[in-house]
C-alpha cells in the first residue's frame, strides 16, 4: 500500500497530526506546498488542515481544486476553540470530503485533534502525547481499511 499525507499547518499542530499519522512507512509527508497535484499513483490520500472558522485553509481548499486523487482518501482538522472548534470541525471536513467525492474518490475516515491556540491560550499542551498516540493509530487504521 502507498499512500500520502498532504497538510497545512500554520502554529505547527496539524503538523505533528501529520507526522504522527505518516509515521508508518507507507505514507509520504509532504507539506501542501510542496504536495503534487496527481496522486493517482497513491492508494490513500490522509489531507489536513486547520479548521479556519469552519473551512479548510486556503491553500488546501485551492489544493483540492487541482487535485486528481487516488481512490480512496482520509481526512484530519486541528482546531483550538473548545466547543466550537469541534462543532465548526464538521463543516470543514464536509466541505473537503464533498469535494473531493465529487472527483470520484471514496471517503475512508477522518480524525480531529484540538491544538494550542496561540492568540486564545485555549488548550495549552496540545496536541499531547494521547493525541498523537491517537493519530498514529488512526494512520494504522486507514492501512488496514485499504
Amino acid at each position: 500500500m502507498k499512500g500520502i499525507v498532504i497538510y497545512d499547518s500554520w502554529t505547527g499542530n496539524t503538523k505533528k497530526v501529520a507526522e504522527a499519522i505518516a509515521v508508518e512507512d507507507n505514507f509520504t509527508l509532504t507539506k501542501v506546498d510542496a504536495a503534487p497535484f496527481d496522486l493517482q499513483n497513491y492508494d490513500i490520500l490522509i489531507l489536513g488542515t486547520p479548521n479556519i472558522r469552519a473551512h479548510p485553509c486556503d491553500k488546501i481548499i485551492n489544493y483540492i481544486e487541482k487535485l486528481i486523487p487516488p481512490q480512496k482518501f482520509a481526512l484530519f482538522v486541528t482546531f483550538g476553540m473548545p466547543i466550537w472548534g469541534q462543532i465548526f470541525s464538521l463543516s470543514c471536513f464536509k466541505y473537503m470530503r464533498q469535494q473531493l467525492e465529487a472527483k470520484n474518490s471514496q471517503f475512508v475516515g477522518k480524525f480531529m485533534c484540538p491544538g494550542y491556540h496561540v492568540k486564545y491560550k485555549t488548550y495549552k499542551g496540545r496536541p499531547s502525547d494521547k493525541d498523537l498516540c491517537g493519530a498514529k493509530e488512526f494512520g494504522k487504521l486507514i492501512l488496514s481499511s485499504i
